[in-house]
């Protein structure tokens, strides 16, 4: 599922707006456990995702885990609610090449009334036991005005 049509579903928020980095960087979200708190996103590294070195980007890596950990936080939201990222921290602890296709599990574990903190796992789809990176970030909600 595309963030947009994840949006509409959970929140009933339409945007005027393309999603246009998401669309390019072509994260997926596959899974969500709402009663959880949980969401669970795939990427696909392709060649455009890696930097001059030949290793992927580490930004390629920081927004799909900004995006995972958002989708993640959309699991608490009220209808007309949205967030914005406050902070966020990536560890990574091994590299990536195209073709890899990585999972981020982000889970929303705490929740405050404004400001909550989300964490996601991030592993290659054939190694699951194997951390690639770790993310934790805080995110603000807010009522949209009308």
């Amino acid at each position: 599922m595309k963030t947009l049509d994840f949006l509409s579903e959970h929140i009933g928020i339409s945007f005027q707006q393309s999603d246009s980095y998401g669309d390019w960087l072509g994260f997926e979200i596959d899974s969500v456990k709402k009663e959880e708190n949980k969401v669970i996103t795939s990427l696909l590294i392709r060649r455009d995702h890696v930097s001059p070195t030949g290793a992927v980007h580490g930004g390629v890596v920081s927004g799909f885990l900004d995006s995972s950990l958002g989708c993640a936080m959309v699991t608490i939201m009220d209808k007309g609610q949205m967030c914005s990222t406050v902070e966020l921290n990536v560890k990574f602890f091994k590299p990536l090449s195209p073709g890899d296709k990585i999972i981020a599990e982000s889970e929303v574990i705490h929740k405050g009334r404004t400001l909550c903190t989300v964490i996601a796992n991030v592993y290659k789809s054939d190694a699951p036991d194997i951390p690639v990176a770790l993310a934790t970030a805080t995110f603000n909600r807010y009522q949209l005005k009308q």
